[in-house]
Formats: structure tokens, sequence, C-alpha cells
């Protein structure tokens, strides 16, 4: 990248940039309810499920042999990752009855497994999947939904493993969930979108100039971003339905780092108006612009609290980048870090009880931390060379981030405390991942 700046405090502020007991309910899975409800604490106990191989009608053809086999294991995938479930490994001598009226509990039960999740594979008019959802303990069909298998393999597996958690937790899943990010193109950085598990990647702009810091909107149909035009960085949104750009703020200056609110209806960003990079609340389409933050510190990357009431933002107001938090109306400010002389790019969980944060080391890498509102408990997540640009997932339990450890920037995912790390991109170059709510296809 080549800045041409001359101002040393907007050359800092590009420096800062670059660096970041059952519950009863109804739901929509044929009779059921929702099985159990789970915590989100540390200490929450997985629920054990069984995953049989699929039922397969007589002379099943090859390919939906096939297709069932990778939907039960991109299913399973999915299931673990999200942290209420264990599967129950399964005695591959053994095969137990899944018939529909003619569940073997007994057996099944002895496998120590909470939950049967049985499947048949039917070819009556068009191939479909039927499921069928036990209560183990108690003999109960707690749950039943059929799949039509004329979908995308990928995308009905990561449905079905959502309707899974929907049904026996209550929360709802992000394996239909995409993460957005800049993809290097040689000088140029375009927008790219992934599936959370790191399959379907799909580069959506092609048009060169730098495409900076992605953020979807709450119906996922846009993702506001910032590029170059000429001399000065814009904001813009892409709507993809449209395929189409449109122009949010492109006042004189830098106009960087945007993230809408989660209804969808503002954008907060940070805009040199006044000369210093202060945080401004747009109107979703850039017609009404209010300020935030004053002075002459420079203020930067604004994170919404999920009620839409508050800001995490960078500020280097007492001498270095630190995090604060501040309420919309520009009131009640307050500094969050006081650990690491430099901390920057925050991200407020979902859950609104942790915020995410990128500090420098004293061996000058970037590592990513959790705290708790107070900012007197965090948690060291990452160790391995550069960590940057944390974004949640919307169950917040999840993080996508950036990191060098590859030796390129690609991005990376982890649970919530930083265990279960592990690469999702294999590119030139990926930077800036923001993660989607979840998109019902």
């Amino acid at each position: 990248m080549i800045l041409r700046l001359q101002d040393s405090k907007i050359t800092r502020l590009f420096l800062y940039l670059l660096i970041l007991s059952p519950l009863i309910s109804k739901l929509a899975y044929g009779q059921q309810e929702i099985w159990a409800k789970i915590t989100a604490g540390a200490t929450r106990q997985r629920i054990s499920l069984a995953i049989p191989n699929f039922a397969l009608p007589v002379n099943c053809p090859n390919d939906l042999i096939t297709k069932a086999s990778n939907i039960r294991q991109i299913t399973i995938d999915d299931l673990e990752f999200s942290l209420f479930f264990e599967i129950t490994k399964l005695d591959s001598t053994k095969n137990y009855s899944i018939a529909d009226k003619k569940v073997d509990f007994v057996s099944w039960f002895s496998t120590d497994a909470q939950v049967l999740i049985a499947v048949d594979v039917q070819t009556k008019n068009k191939p479909f999947l039927n499921v069928r959802i036990y209560d183990l303990f108690t003999r109960r069909l707690i749950g039943t939904k059929n799949y039509d298998l004329d979908n995308e393999s990928r995308w009905l597996a990561h449905r079905f493993a959502d309707d899974i958690i929907k049904l026996l937790t209550g929360e709802n899943g992000v394996s239909q969930s995409k993460i957005v990010f800049s993809l290097k193109k040689g000088a140029a950085k375009e927008l790219a979108v992934i599936d959370y598990d790191g399959y379907n990647l799909n580069q959506i702009t092609n048009s060169g100039e730098l495409k900076l810091f992605p953020s979807w909107t709450p119906n996922v149909n846009k993702i506001a971003y910032c590029s170059y035009a000429k001399s000065n960085l814009n904001i813009y949104t892409y709507d993809l339905n449209r395929n189409a750009v449109d122009l949010i703020c492109g006042k004189d200056g830098l106009n960087t780092t945007p993230e809408f609110s989660p209804d969808g209806k503002n954008i907060a960003a940070s805009l040199t108006i006044n000369g210093n990079p202060n945080i401004y609340i747009l109107s979703a389409d850039g017609k009404k612009i209010n300020q935030i933050t004053f002075g002459r510190a420079i203020d930067i990357s604004p994170s919404w609290s999920p009620s839409g009431r508050e800001l995490a933002f960078v500020s280097d107001r007492t001498g270095s980048p630190q995090i604060y938090v501040i309420n919309v109306d520009g009131t009640n400010l307050r500094r969050l870090t006081f650990e690491g002389s430099y901390n920057t790019s925050p991200a407020w969980s979902p859950r609104g009880d942790l915020i995410a944060y990128v500090s420098r080391e004293s061996d000058g890498k970037n590592q990513i931390y959790v705290t708790d509102l107070t900012g007197s408990n965090r948690m060291h997540l990452t160790n391995l060379r550069n960590n940057e640009e944390p974004t949640w997932s919307s169950d917040g339990l999840h993080l996508a981030f950036s990191s060098n450890r590859s030796g390129t920037y690609e991005i990376y995912l982890m649970h919530w405390n930083g265990t279960g790390q592990r690469q999702i991109t294999h590119t030139d170059g990926t930077f800036s991942p923001s993660w989607s709510p979840r998109l019902a296809q």
C-alpha cells in the first residue's frame, strides 16, 4: 500500500488502521419444542448426539449415496463447532435400528448419547431427507422435518445443523453465515465473501483500488466499506441484490471504518470533517450526520453495542491508542483499557458481555484479547505472530480474525475463549473480516 499523506497525525491514523432443564417453546420444526436451554458459560455441559449413517433406500444411486455422506459430515462439523454438542463416537460393527417406530432405544441409550438424530434418504417423487430427532432418556420424538435433496449440499447441511441447534438449545446457530473481507489482488484489495467454514469463496468486486473495512447490514443485503476515489477515502455500500455500489459519505478528507448499527438504520464511522478524525453517526443513506466525539485526538474504529445505545472506539487522547466507550448521544465517555500501551480494533460481542480488541505486545506483535465491560478482566486469546481485526459471530461464541502466522495474512476462526483456532482462507492476503448474521436461503 502506498500512502500519499503529508500530515504526521493522519499518518499515525493509518498506522492505527493497519494494526485490530428443558424450556418449552414453539418452534418451526414440525410439532416441536425447544428441548433444552443452554447458557454461554465456560462450564456449559455439551449435549451428546448420536448421528448414525443415513439410512439409504434399496438400489440408491451412487451420487445420492455420496451426497448423503457429505451432508452428514458437514452437519457434524457444524454441530461440533457450535460449542453446544459433542458427537458420540459409534461402534462401526453395531447397526442399531433407526427405523420409524422401530428405534432401538435400549441400544442407542447404551452409547451414552442423549439425543439421536435419525435420517432416512427417501426417493418418493423426488429425493429428500426425512429427519427424526429423539430424546433417548424419555424415548420421545422431539422433532421431525424433511429436507429437499435438490438443494446444494453444503448449504442444506448448514441449514440442517442450524435447525438442530435451534430445536435443542433455543439458540440461533451460525452455520448459515458468511464472512466478508478485503482480498489482496495485486496492488488492489477487492471485497470477497466466504462461507463461515472456509468454502465457496466469491470475489464480489473487481474494479481495482483499495477496499477496506467491510461491515454487514443486519439484514445481510448490503456491505459498507471505504475505498479511495482519487485522493479521497470515501464510504460506500455494496448492494448484493443489485450488484451495485452507492456512495454514502464523500466528505473532504478521510471517511473510514464504517459499521452498521444493530437496527441497520445508521452507520458509525470516523470522519475528518473538521480536520481531526472524530466519531460520527450517519443515517444509512448518508444524508444525516451527527458528530459524537470532539477534540484534537484521533478517534476511529467504532463498534456498536448490541443495544445500539453505546459505541466502543479507539482514541489516542491520552497519548497512545486505547479503547473507550461512549453513549451514542456523546455522553458518558469512559476509558475501557488500561493494560497495554497500544490497543485498537474493538469489536463488541453480540451477547453484550465482552469486547474483543487488539493489543501490541512488548515484542511488537499484535495479539487479540477480550475484556468485560469494566475493563478489569481481560483474557489473552492469541500468541502466534500477528493477529488482528477480530469480528464476532452472531451468537457471540466465536471470533474470526486476520493473522500472518502462515506467512501471509489469512482469515482464522477461534472460539470466544481462544480455543479451536483454525485457518479458513488460503490466498495471497486477506484482511478486515466481518462476520455476517445468519443468512436464510
